[in-house]
């Protein structure tokens, strides 16, 4: 991007030209604390668990010689499995459009733990094999939707479990031995266990990720965290029929601040950024260092009016702090719009690139320019 003090056009493509090769970049959950969202393949892998389920539940009753009704008709049972697999499948069509709800999540579990829980009580053996589901009902939504869920999931099925031998005992007229006392006292114990220990191993990941994904200078997440939760926040995109805008930065005669007061007050500017920056976004929205000089923030939910009154707001306040500081510098922002300018982050990146070097390459004014992208024809 070729004006004074900056690097040019033909340097930023092959210095840090592995910016649009970002295909090895993880795929990552992202969450809102004690929930994780979990990303398409994975959801949809649970749907597909759930369909396995019901096959199995209804092959067990239904193949069962064993089979003596508790206070539920075969047909009956048959009609629960139905409707439950109704159930999934309008939550996995809702899941293809919306990819992230916390609601559907819960729907979902306490859906399955109902549905066990009526095996349970229906169950023709006198150690009933369906116990062991909740186990795999509690680990399923726990393990990939978070602590939150994990609790519930617990909660829900200790009582499903307790209710459905309370029905299998005064209704059904069924024994309780003590082999199933046994598996239900250990299954609880293994189930509060992992709880624990996922508790454990989440405050322990969570602490790793806020370490790795944190520039250590400015605060804000760094280059790997943002490939990762732009891969979230586009399946949101292409699922949702969403917006999301992004603005790139990039700092003018920031070299001219090292050469001139030295790189502590570089860093100084820098850090100062990064708090503008935060200031100007909401909670939802991603500030990121993309690296060096340039900066990176994903608005969710925003148009590109918004993102420009976001931008100018951002200029205004690094041209204050310049002149508090007496310093020389200022910043140039560029925005694009997904999926107006790309339905990726390489194809977005590439058109906020340009915009950014149409503003570099023609702006002779000292305060830095906005440009928007241009959309893909």
């Amino acid at each position: 991007m070729s004006s004074p003090e900056s690097k040019p056009r033909q340097g930023r493509r092959t210095g840090t030209g592995d910016r649009r090769r970002i295909g090895d970049r993880r795929s990552d959950v992202v969450g809102d604390g004690a929930v994780r969202h979990a990303t398409w393949s994975e959801q949809k892998i649970q749907f597909l668990t759930r369909y396995l389920f019901q096959v199995l539940g209804l092959l067990f009753f239904n193949v069962s010689t064993a089979f003596k009704p508790t206070w539920m008709t075969l047909a009956q049972i048959n009609v629960v499995f139905l409707v439950q697999v109704l159930q999934i499948t309008l939550c996995f069509w809702h899941a293809s459009r919306h990819l992230h709800s916390v609601t559907r999540y819960r729907i979902a579990m306490w859906s399955d733990i109902i549905v066990v829980s009526l095996c349970v009580s229906n169950d023709p053996y006198e150690i009933p094999p369906s116990l062991i589901v909740f186990i795999l009902v509690v680990l399923g939504n726990g393990m990939r939707y978070g602590m939150r869920f994990f609790a519930e999931a617990v909660i829900g099925s200790f009582v499903g479990g307790c209710i459905a031998l309370m029905v299998r005992k005064f209704y059904g007229d069924l024994p309780i031995p003590m082999g199933m006392l046994f598996l239900s006292l250990f299954a609880a114990i293994a189930l509060v266990y992992a709880y624990i220990l996922m508790g454990r191993i989440e405050t322990s990941r969570r602490q790793l990720e806020r370490t790795s994904n944190t520039d250590t200078l400015t605060g804000l997440l760094n280059r790997r965290a943002l490939l990762a939760a732009a891969d979230s926040l586009f399946d949101r995109v292409n699922h949702d029929s969403g917006r999301l805008v992004m603005l790139f930065a990039d700092m003018d005669r920031f070299k001219s601040v090292n050469d001139g007061r030295g790189h502590a007050m570089g860093d100084q500017v820098l850090k100062r950024l990064g708090e503008i920056l935060l200031d100007s976004i909401r909670d939802s929205d991603i500030a990121a260092r993309y690296g060096g000089d340039e900066f990176v923030i994903l608005l969710s939910d925003a148009s590109m009016d918004d993102g420009e009154r976001i931008a100018r707001r951002i200029q205004s306040q690094v041209s204050e702090y310049a002149r508090e500081q007496d310093l020389n510098f200022g910043v140039t922002i560029a925005l694009g719009e997904a999926p107006t300018h790309g339905k990726t982050i390489d194809a977005l990146m590439d058109r906020v690139d340009e915009a950014l070097y149409r503003a570099k390459s023609r702006r002779d004014a000292p305060a830095g320019g906005i440009e928007r992208a241009v959309a893909l024809r």
